[in-house]
């Protein structure tokens, strides 16, 4: 048991010292935005105990302000669209977007801005923040990883993977429709690409 220890804890002071390398030789930018070709924002529900039906939004903007020399200091912030609401099945996608759960004609967008990053290595943080839907705004906590960081191939510009997942209780925010077949727990996760902000900027302007 001792020796399993022992080699685990050296795995990770290895790859934490690795990845520390890595961004201190890359030069990194401070400013970062979401790449959309390659984000996902995915949740999935329990539908009457029989099957899970899992969906997602297609149109979400992100920002990302982090330094390397001040981790603590991340900020990080994301605006989906509800409106973008894709489940494969299009009469099911329309009534999410009714009263009865999105609401999307008097509640366009839901927001997430962070307000806490606490970092357990150089690749795992727990961001805290305030999330808004319906028009209420409560604490959530994402669990991120970093998956990679570096320079694309086929960019060759800066690009930082990442994962977050979470847990939004949809009756805290007043979308109760169907509660008692419905998972009301949902789980959520993002996947995605960051990149620099200006180049985003300037592919936007050209």
């Amino acid at each position: 048991m001792a020796n399993a220890l022992t080699t685990t804890v050296k795995a990770l002071f290895i790859a934490s010292t690795l990845t520390a390398a890595t961004l201190a030789s890359a030069a990194l930018p401070t400013q970062w935005q979401l790449d959309n070709s390659h984000t996902r924002v995915g949740f999935s529900v329990e539908h009457l105990g029989f099957s899970t039906t899992m969906g997602h939004f297609d149109k979400v903007d992100g920002t990302l302000n982090y330094n390397m020399k001040a981790p603590d200091k991340t900020q990080m912030s994301f605006v989906i669209d509800t409106d973008s609401i894709n489940t494969a099945w299009a009469a099911r996608d329309t009534h999410l977007k009714t009263n009865d759960f999105f609401n999307v004609a008097k509640y366009p967008t839901m927001t997430f801005k962070s307000t806490k990053v606490d970092f357990i290595n150089p690749q795992q943080a727990k961001v805290t923040g305030d999330f808004t839907l319906l028009g209420q705004t409560k604490p959530l906590t994402l669990n991120v990883t970093l998956k990679k960081i570096g320079n694309s191939p086929m960019t060759k510009e800066p690009v930082i993977g990442f994962r977050a997942t979470g847990n939004i209780d949809r009756t805290a925010y007043g979308m109760t429709t169907f509660a008692d077949g419905i998972t009301t727990n949902v789980p959520i996760q993002i996947d995605g690409e960051l990149v620099e902000k200006k180049v985003i900027a300037q592919k936007k302007v050209k």
